[in-house]
């Protein structure tokens, strides 16, 4: 297994409640305290990789709960569309008082993504702010800025699956 010690924490902020990064490993935790997270949003869903460079979701969740931390799960597979159940649900979770927030993937960008359609759905965030912070923190979202529209407004299907889908 990788020494949790030998992999830097690097998470980027997309707002002052909001931030994402790679994989984070229990060794993280800590830290992610430090910075003043008080939620985890695990992205990834189990076994995209080896357990020694993803620590399952079982090994990793005790960890945030006995930090004091809130866990939240909700699995984005790399490559294919981001489900309608995975956009309510972030819907959900962004519509709850802000907490701070650390979510991960592989890379962050599902992190994203997920963030903005969930935002976009919930009206937490009009769509141009959305797009503004993304592109603050080095992500462009003009791909999706129809997405993010139409979820705004409410419009069906909620599910993204187009052209794009391949990059969320």
């Amino acid at each position: 297994m990788l020494e949790t010690s030998q992999i830097d924490l690097h998470p980027v902020e997309v707002t002052p409640d909001f931030s994402v990064s790679g994989q984070i490993y229990p060794g993280h935790i800590p830290a992610i305290k430090q910075l003043g997270f008080t939620r985890i949003l695990a992205v990834r869903p189990d076994n995209e990789e080896d357990a020694d460079e993803q620590p399952p979701r079982f090994l990793l969740e005790p960890e945030v709960l006995a930090a004091g931390l809130q866990f939240s799960h909700i699995p984005i597979e790399s490559g294919i569309a981001f489900p309608e159940i995975a956009i309510r649900g972030a819907a959900h979770l962004f519509a709850e008082a802000p907490q701070k927030t650390l979510a991960f993937c592989l890379t962050g960008i599902r992190s994203l993504r997920l963030w903005a359609l969930g935002n976009a759905l919930a009206g937490t965030l009009p769509p141009d702010e959305i797009h503004q912070a993304a592109l603050a923190a080095g992500f462009d979202l003009t791909q999706f800025s129809t997405h993010l529209k139409r979820l705004a407004l409410k419009q069906a299907p909620y599910y993204v699956a187009d052209d794009y889908a391949n990059l969320i």
